[in-house]
């Protein structure tokens, strides 16, 4: 991508703008008073780098703007009655063109309602001393293409500015995804290495009794694998005072299912504790059966309890949390 500096823009809109001053300067001396036009370029100068060159922000002062309507309105009035008549299709008239610059800056830079009411009466000005025949020999067109393209720009630049910050914003929201997203791989990595980690004695020991174990170890087996599977298909759901009150309901002869489907990613840790809790508390008071806890996604709910028994037709217990 080709990029331009903004001094460089900046440098370039104003030269512009400064050509047709210079234009100005060479008529001076046929004006039929000087000075008055001297005044003009002065006046117009002045104006056209301040609107260009002198504000740090895409949108100008709105004194600025109102300076320039005041320009736009007194220029037309001291230069045109020195502009000899038969001159008045040359480039005596510079300052309608330069105007035209002035509008457009105005408008690019954030104030197109006072762009156009300049226009408006530096248009009622001009036909006013030179008749319908100043429309086209007197530059009028040209200005008023001048703060059309400089509306359009103006435009453009609101809808690139949206567009950038609807960009900035998406992409914060994607690189607060990916971080939650890695996050949430590395924690389940870690519970996954622990859960390995407390199961390879067992691991061992089934390797060296290839197989043939006591009914404690069995009864030990099943524990293990159990809360491995508790550790990676549980992530939220799982804490120290859970892992306990599972461990006891399963050797109860509880059987036990922990489900987390990202039901407690955005719950505040202060909540998540007490939400476990009282999971844990619900685990402690079942002596059989099976019970299902779930932590679903978009739902208005948080955490699912499900208890089941033997011969029941439904639920025997079923709570919503919070």
């Amino acid at each position: 991508m080709i990029r331009v500096s903004r001094g460089a823009i900046s440098l370039i809109a104003t030269l512009f703008g400064l050509y047709f001053a210079g234009m100005g300067i060479f008529w001076v001396t046929r004006y039929e008073q000087p000075v008055v036009g001297a005044l003009g370029i002065a006046i117009y100068s002045v104006a056209i780098i301040a609107s260009i060159a002198l504000y740090r922000s895409r949108r100008i002062p709105t004194f600025q703007a109102l300076a320039n309507l005041a320009v736009a309105a007194y220029l037309p009035l001291i230069m045109d009655p020195i502009v000899a008549g038969a001159t008045h299709n040359t480039f005596a008239t510079w300052y309608i063109g330069g105007l035209g610059v002035l509008l457009a800056a105005t408008a690019v830079r954030g104030h197109r309602t006072i762009a156009w009411v300049s226009t408006g009466l530096v248009v009622t000005e001009v036909v006013a001393w030179g008749g319908i025949t100043a429309i086209t020999d007197s530059g009028l067109i040209g200005m008023v293409l001048l703060v059309a393209a400089g509306q359009a720009i103006s435009f453009g630049l609101e809808r690139a500015a949206v567009e950038a910050n609807e960009l900035a914003n998406q992409a914060r929201i994607d690189a607060a995804a990916t971080a939650a997203t890695s996050v949430q791989r590395l924690e389940r990595k870690e519970r996954a290495q622990r859960a390995l980690e407390s199961s390879l004695p067992m691991l061992q020991r089934i390797v060296a009794a290839r197989g043939n174990l006591t009914e404690s170890e069995r009864v030990e087996a099943k524990l293990a694998e159990a809360s491995l599977r508790d550790e990676i298909r549980g992530r939220e759901l799982i804490n120290d005072r859970v892992r306990e009150a599972v461990r006891l309901a399963r050797i109860r002869g509880v059987e036990v299912v922990m489900l987390d489907e990202g039901g407690l990613d955005a719950a505040e840790p202060e909540l998540r504790s007490s939400i476990l809790d009282d999971v844990a508390a619900t685990i402690d008071g079942l002596t059989f059966g099976k019970v299902t806890v779930r932590a679903p996604a978009n739902e208005a709910w948080m955490v699912t309890i499900a208890a089941t028994a033997p011969g029941s037709a439904g639920p025997v217990l079923w709570l919503k949390l919070p």
